[in-house]
């Protein structure tokens, strides 16, 4: 990140305690797990509750940013620096497939994840709702694309990873 946008990071982009985000979403997430039937529930509502999120998220960025990203490999940067602003730190690792159509992100240090072990529910997407987020923002940006948490620390995996792809 250059000077100018550390500048706005520190001066200009609204901050949100992490404690107070944490618990507001674990609550949710404890919400969700006794009010569903199963982990695929739950892990959909999780999703639809990001794409909501998304949808405002964006439409705050739209009116701050004056150019769009046109292919869906450079729509990377647009969402690592969405990922930025809003978390308060850099995806661990961004990679974009040789034909441009599939962009990983991971994030070793996942602040959503943070402190929580989940040993009983194999298949959930703990922070799914990113992976919402991502749909929310790739649909309204004209994008035909799809995606899904891979892999999930608060689940025992080393990282949280979300794939998006472009579908045919």
């Amino acid at each position: 990140m250059g000077v100018k946008g550390k500048l706005a990071w520190a001066l200009k982009i609204d901050k949100v305690s992490k404690t107070l985000f944490q618990a507001i979403y674990r609550e949710t997430m404890n919400l969700l797990m006794a009010e569903s039937s199963n982990v695929d529930e739950i892990n959909k509502k999780t999703k639809e509750i990001g794409f909501k999120v998304g949808e405002t998220l964006l439409m705050d960025y739209a009116d701050r940013i004056r150019q769009h990203a046109v292919s869906f490999s450079e729509f990377a940067s647009t969402l690592q620096l969405a990922y930025k602003v809003n978390s308060g730190q850099d995806f661990t690792e961004t990679v974009i497939s040789d034909d441009k159509r599939v962009i990983r992100f991971t994030d070793a240090n996942c602040l959503i994840c943070e402190g929580v072990v989940i040993t009983d529910m194999p298949g959930l997407q703990y922070c799914n709702l990113i992976s919402g987020v991502f749909d929310a923002v790739m649909e309204l940006r004209g994008f035909n694309a799809e995606s899904y948490q891979e892999s999930c620390k608060a689940l025992g995996d080393s990282v949280c990873t979300w794939t998006l792809r472009l579908k045919d």
